[in-house]
């Protein structure tokens, strides 16, 4: 356009604006615009009370309901004694309230967006879910979502069933801003809360748009419910303040959505059960854990601040799972910077907790009195895991009363029957940042009196060792493992032992729970004699000859290898007396198993050998007899170099 042509179009513009218009002009649109604005009032007052706003409203996903008195004086700023909207799609909500004060921009309602600039009113009510692909493993929760009866459309949960019972229409886009309403009920996903409460602030949601705007809600005294009934809290007071920029929630479906919140959450309430765990944990069954809870957490995009803490505690709560149920009191403790070094602490702790175990109608407890856990992370970021500085575990007083009922975790009809017997232990971990836990477990058995195919046995018992593992590397060990029994007694038909003893020490003991698992050992073994050994294979008729002239060698010492891998078991025995020897090798994989041992000094001695269900007793065997059968064990061949015994 040349600059003389844009200069006449601009005057052409000036001369037909409204101030250069003629009087007569002006005066006839002055009186028109008076006109629309006196007829507005009357005739949308007119619609709203004769419903006809509402018919217009009316689709396959919204209804909106107003009951009368309801009018409107200024466009688009209504006042109704009573309104309901109801809204379906992917996000399907009810919003109910009285004395509302609406300050809306109509032209946008045919966009599909409920713009609202100003909401003001009493009594409301606000619930609200969204459709799920699938109800898999969150059937509990879902039922537990608003009914949201009335809802326009088909009333569905599930979207791939919403899709073939509906149109698929567009999603509405609820704006709303100057927001200050008085409410009575919220009921957002399975959490339901009756009680008084304000709101402030302003929200967007709808098809890939979500924002909060400094929300504040100020709750109490209220009610916490899961779903339509089931109690979770009472007397619940607090604060919530939160911000969320404009995002799209479906390119942050999963945790990555926190990143975007800054929130407080400040609140006081009688927690009246843990029940409500069980919903998110769907093989647990929790009940009972009433307790007072206050929370004062600090969100600055998905990280909790420095300030923010958290109390729990509860007298009793019950947890049941396939085979086991736990029963204890609980306190609980957060604290974003709670530790020396200012790093976020999480302690737990119970005076005493009892852990059953059980087989059909059988159980076996063990009792832990004033045990308490603690760890130290590094930071608390809700969209991702937090990486562990240090924690630590302290069991000083670990307890079970009655050993006869250990069988119940067992195989009921294994060789050992345990008829009674009493243990205590004590455990202590530290944990470091590349999770390796180490430290002390001691633990003490008496009066045990084990049935141990048919012979009878009785012992005191007592371990101490020293425990690393590694839960990421899956890795456990015990070192220094000192295993002594003391003051056995055995009775095998018309045979007796009494007062014998036996030591059992190893240097490192080595398990990985892989797949499959390994276990690797040296153990040395000291003990009085064989005597126990030998006359439970007398009482068979095995060695029933040489009996005497064992239990006359004194002070037994033997050292032995341990090898597992899977179905497979290695036992290398060899040993350490200059008296006389044990030595030999035990092998099994699967059906397969080999025994070739031989036991004695060079006076006298027994070999036993088996193969294939096959046994040999050969006396006096020495280390060629020994030697031709470790030649038939599959794997590398380890032969006895010197003579055995």
């Amino acid at each position: 356009m040349k600059l003389a042509d844009a200069r006449s179009w601009l005057a052409t513009i000036g001369r037909r604006a409204p101030f250069n218009w003629p009087v007569k002009r002006k005066v006839r649109w002055a009186v028109a615009l008076m006109l629309v604005l006196l007829a507005y009032p009357v005739l949308v007052t007119a619609a709203l009370e004769t419903g006809l706003v509402e018919k217009l409203l009316a689709s396959e996903d919204l209804r909106v309901e107003i009951q009368n008195p309801a009018y409107t004086i200024w466009p688009g700023k209504i006042r109704m004694k009573h309104v309901r909207i109801l809204v379906n799609g992917t996000t399907q909500f009810i919003l109910e309230g009285e004395d509302l004060v609406l300050n809306l921009r109509l032209l946008e309602l045919v966009k599909r967006h409920v713009h609202v600039t100003e909401l003001a009113a009493h009594n409301v009510l606000y619930q609200m879910r969204v459709q799920v692909k699938d109800t898999k493993g969150i059937e509990k929760r879902v039922a537990a979502y608003p009914p949201l009866d009335g809802l326009p459309g088909k009333n569905v949960i599930h979207e791939a069933t919403a899709k073939q019972t509906e149109k698929d229409e567009p999603d509405w886009t609820v704006l709303v801003g100057g927001l200050d309403i008085a409410v009575r009920e919220l009921w957002f996903f399975e959490y339901r809360y009756l009680g008084k409460g304000r709101l402030r602030g302003g929200f967007t949601v709808g098809p890939h748009v979500m924002e909060v705007s400094t929300a504040v809600q100020e709750l109490g005294p209220g009610e916490l419910r899961f779903g339509g009934e089931q109690v979770v809290a009472t007397s619940l007071r607090g604060q919530i303040t939160a911000n969320i920029p404009k995002v799209d929630p479906d390119a942050h479906a999963d945790a990555s959505f926190m990143e975007l919140v800054t929130a407080r959450v400040n609140m006081r309430a009688d927690v009246q059960s843990l029940s409500i765990a069980g919903a998110y944990a769907p093989n647990l069954d929790i009940s009972k854990g009433d307790g007072p809870l206050t929370v004062d957490l600090y969100l600055d995009k998905g990280k909790l601040g420095s300030k923010s803490h958290l109390d729990f505690h509860t007298d009793a709560v019950r947890l049941k799972g396939d085979g086991y149920g736990v029963g204890t009191d609980w306190q609980l403790n957060f604290d974003a910077a709670g530790s020396a070094e200012q790093l976020p602490l999480i302690t737990s702790a119970s005076k005493s907790t009892y852990v059953s175990l059980a087989r059909g109608n059988k159980s076996f407890t063990v009792q832990m009195h004033g045990h308490r856990e603690e760890a130290k992370l590094d930071t608390i970021q809700l969209s991702r895991s937090t990486d562990l500085k240090a924690a630590s575990v302290r069991m000083p007083n670990i307890v079970c009363s009655d050993l006869k009922d250990v069988p119940a975790v067992l195989a009921p009809d294994g060789p050992v029957k345990i008829k009674s017997g009493t243990a205590n232990a004590s455990l202590n971990l530290d944990m470091d940042h590349e999770y390796w836990a180490h430290g002390p477990l001691t633990t003490t058995t008496k009066d045990l009196d084990l049935d141990v195919a048919g012979v009878d046995v009785a012992s005191n018992v007592k371990l101490s060792t020293e425990v690393r593992l590694n839960p990421k590397l899956k890795t456990n060990l015990l070192q220094n493992m000192a295993f002594t029994l003391r003051d056995l007694s055995m009775h095998a038909g018309s045979r007796s032992v009494t007062g014998w003893w036996m030591n059992v020490d190893s240097k490192r003991l080595t398990y990985w729970n892989n797949d499959p698992s390994r276990f690797e050992g040296t153990l040395a073994i000291r003990a009085r004699d064989l005597d126990p050994v030998l006359k439970a294979l007398a009482e068979k008729d095995v060695i029933s000859g040489l009996i005497p002239m064992f239990v006359s060698l004194n002070d037994f010492r033997a050292g032995t290898t341990i090898r597992t891998s899977g179905e497979m078991t290695d036992i290398v025995l060899s040993s350490d007396s200059q008296i006389w020897d044990a030595a030999g090798r035990i092998y099994k994989n699967g059906n397969k198993s080999q025994m070739a041992l031989v036991v004695g000094g060079q006076a006298v001695s027994v070999g036993i050998a088996s193969k294939d269900g096959h046994l040999e007793i050969m006396p006096f065997a020495k280390t060629g007899w020994l030697n031709d059968h470790l030649r038939e064990f599959p794997g590398p061949v380890e032969v006895m170099k010197h003579p055995k015994p």
